[in-house]
């Protein structure tokens, strides 16, 4: 059971598409789950859901895991911006106020983060310490306040951990839920020019991660969640739809995604970064999913059987 077993855990987001499974492995290894969440956990009974952080006060935690945000996956209007940093960087705010006002410090604080951190470079491989090719991106400047505040837990004596995720892949939502219905129709194709390089991550390998952090002393700081093996866009389309049984012959043009999304096609769709998950390889984490045709072909598998 590791260090996980009888641990007084506490997760934001916890309802959502990594949040959810990772509360059901969580007990799984033996730990006290406690979600923050207006509603009661709509699968996991077991779970106790706490409607604020007034009460969340109240418990000693032992780890904080902070998943919360709203998508970042939309047209970025004024509205949205706003909505998408409140989600992030002033929940992360209120969670290590809370952990200043409480006398049990947790072990650990790992708040998820994105790789947006970087910026855009199809030239450069970011590790932890390469610094963002971006500075004045939307993505880089969400990214950063976003981590300036969860670093404040480390003056509390909190080790830290920034979750630097790449795109999750994985059924029910993640990067292929609005991919997944023009890709078995036949419809689906890469974006722009299709050479933009794409980092990407299996959920399960999410979920071993968390847990490999949880366990491991020496990591703290930025953690880049994403598989060693970056893919070019055209790449990523032709493999899904080979996984689906389906052609890939379309493509979207990149004047299409500008008029639809905006900045955030820009910034997140047409340009690229390759992420490499220094850190995690050198503390001895293992991918279980570390090729993208066996990460997609386990996601297809699954949906066909629950179809």
């Amino acid at each position: 059971m590791g260090r996980i077993q009888g641990k007084k855990i506490l997760l934001t987001g916890g309802t959502g598409f990594i949040g959810n499974p990772l509360c059901q492995v969580l007990l799984e290894k033996g730990a006290k789950v406690f979600v923050l969440t207006h509603n009661t956990h709509p699968r996991l009974p077991q779970i106790t859901s706490l409607s604020s952080l007034t009460d969340a006060a109240a418990h000693a935690f032992d780890i904080i895991i902070n998943l919360a945000g709203e998508t970042i996956a939309q047209r970025w209007t004024k509205g949205a911006k706003a909505r998408i940093w409140r989600s992030r960087v002033d929940t992360t705010r209120a969670l290590v106020q809370l952990m200043g006002q409480t006398a049990h410090k947790p072990e650990v604080f790992i708040s998820a983060s994105a790789v947006g951190y970087y910026g855009t470079d199809a030239t450069r491989i970011f590790q932890e310490d390469t610094p963002t090719a971006s500075p004045n991106s939307f993505a880089h400047t969400l990214c950063k306040a976003w981590e300036t505040e969860a670093l404040r837990a480390q003056d509390l004596g909190v080790r830290t951990v920034l979750l630097r995720l790449s795109p999750v892949l994985g059924r029910g939502g993640g990067m292929l839920e609005k991919l997944w219905l023009p890709f078995r129709l036949g419809l689906g194709g890469h974006l722009g020019d299709g050479q933009q390089p794409l980092s990407w991550i299996d959920r399960d390998d999410v979920l071993g991660l968390i847990q490999h952090i949880i366990e491991t002393d020496t990591l703290a700081g930025p953690v880049n969640a994403s598989a060693p093996q970056a893919v070019s866009n055209e790449t990523f389309s032709k493999t899904l739809a080979k996984c689906l049984g389906r052609p890939c012959v379309c493509h979207v043009p990149s004047f299409v995604l500008k008029a639809v999304y905006g900045q955030m096609a820009e910034e997140l769709m047409l340009q690229g970064q390759n992420v490499f998950p220094q850190k995690a390889l050198g503390s001895g984490f293992v991918f279980s999913y570390g090729s993208l045709e066996a990460s997609l072909k386990k996601i297809v598998g699954d949906a066909y059987q629950r179809t």
